[in-house]
């Protein structure tokens, strides 16, 4: 679906950002970019829908490349973009006002932007507050607007890029929850992250250092041994609690969430 071909970037008067990349992003996956600052994360995911242009090589969308500008507006509208900070991506005062208002830009007819909004609104429980301002909600309640806002859209893949990392930890959770509600419902997802609980959550993880991939495979494989070699990688909780209780001499399995290893804990009573 998304392809990276041999990807350099860099940035003018920097060192290069990413060098020789190479990766594909599948139908359905759910994938999370970690790595330390500077890695490259955010780099990647404005590269993804022509934000960014390659210094050399090529990204593609199916039969779309970024480097085309008349495929740069079905590239777009395909793969939505989330950004750190939700204000970022307001241009309206009320809540629906704002979800039409990407629709307008790209001649949908009435009715439709009416069905259209509401489904979106709908989708991140956001329908009670149709006729809100928006800037009477809280960080998550904004974030889950401009969510809203690219559903509308109808994307095929929603890039969140640190998306929660400016949020308190109750609207952390309610982002990260509709992320993996989006992703059942058959939405690519990709998240760049910092947070472990995010990567953890992930299907695909990939990792970045120095402008290459470092790592590129399951949370559960990184987080057996391979996180340890990584710099600036840590592990979530609960395998920092796992390899606690394991070296007590407890047989536990390596599921990555805190519910699996309460279930594992209450087997050995």
């Amino acid at each position: 679906m998304i392809q990276f071909s041999n990807v350099t970037f860099g940035y003018a008067n920097r060192a290069t950002m990413l060098n020789e990349i190479s990766l594909r992003i599948n139908p359905g996956e759910y994938v999370a970019f970690a790595g330390r600052n500077g890695a490259g994360k955010s780099t990647i995911a404005r590269l993804m829908n022509g934000l960014l242009r390659p210094t050399a090589g090529q990204v593609t969308y199916k039969n779309y490349a970024t480097s085309n500008e008349d495929d740069l507006g079905i590239i777009r509208q395909r793969i939505g973009m989330i950004f750190q900070n939700p204000e970022n991506q307001i241009v309206a005062s009320t809540v629906f006002e704002d979800i039409a208002f990407g629709l307008q830009n790209v001649c949908v007819p009435t009715g439709d932007i009416e069905r259209r909004g509401t489904e979106a609104l709908r989708q991140v429980s956001m329908l009670d507050y149709r006729n809100a301002d928006i800037y009477s909600l809280s960080g998550g309640q904004k974030q889950r607007i401009a969510i809203a806002g690219v559903l509308a859209m109808e994307p095929e893949v929603i890039v969140f890029d640190e998306s929660t990392s400016m949020l308190d930890p109750e609207g952390k959770e309610q982002i990260a929850l509709l992320m993996r509600e989006l992703h059942k419902e058959g939405i690519t997802i990709v998240t760049i992250t910092h947070d472990v609980e995010e990567i953890a959550a992930a299907s695909r993880v990939i990792v970045l250092d120095q402008g290459a991939i470092c790592y590129d495979g399951t949370p559960e494989e990184l987080f057996q041994n391979e996180y340890r070699r990584i710099p600036g990688l840590a592990a979530p909780f609960v395998v920092e609690a796992r390899e606690t209780l394991r070296r007590e001499g407890l047989q536990l399995s390596s599921s990555l969430t805190l519910e699996d290893l309460v279930v594992d804990l209450c087997k050995l009573r």
